[in-house]
């Protein structure tokens, strides 16, 4: 494989446009409709693999960023990232390797913050402001608010009072 000629970047969609939100603006849920009827619209463990291997390959650079973004792309798990991380450390070559994953916030949980603790993921969630304006175009798939799922500041709070 040959090296790119000047560092370049991309943005990877594990879980392609697949989303448990559905903002009335999002131009990507869409694009489901490009894939298969049926499709999970996962990158598979081999693409996975073949991706890692040749995006750290072509890099002439000794830094490198894995920028994880979707759809939501905390759909296919962290085992998923535990995965794509161990991938990362066998194909480095003696690179330095960064993971950025932007997420809706929603299925983040202990398993997932110790794991992208333990990483060093940066992690940005979107919220779309306070409730009032986060709610009118943010829902989930049943059409109820996500804002306290999404909200640093009321997920605990939340989950305590659900037991949860």
């Amino acid at each position: 494989m040959a090296l790119a000629t000047a560092p370049f970047h991309l943005m990877t969609k594990p879980a392609g446009p697949a989303c448990n939100l559905d903002c009335s603006y999002c131009f990507y849920i869409k694009k489901a409709g490009l894939f298969p009827a049926g499709s999970r619209c996962r990158m598979d463990d081999a693409t996975l693999e073949v991706f890692v291997r040749d995006y750290i390959a072509a890099q002439a650079t000794p830094e490198i960023t894995f920028a994880w973004q979707g759809g939501e792309p905390t759909l296919p798990g962290v085992e998923y990232y535990r995965r794509a991380v161990e991938l990362q450390q066998r194909y480095a070559g003696g690179k330095r390797i960064h993971n950025a994953l932007q997420t809706n916030g929603t299925l983040l949980n202990d398993a997932w913050g110790q794991f992208l603790r333990e990483n060093r993921f940066l992690v940005g969630v979107s919220l779309d402001g306070p409730r009032e304006l986060h709610d009118r175009h943010r829902r989930d798939r049943r059409g109820d608010s996500c804002y306290d799922d999404v909200n640093p500041r009321h997920r605990s709070a939340q989950k305590t009072s659900r037991g949860v």
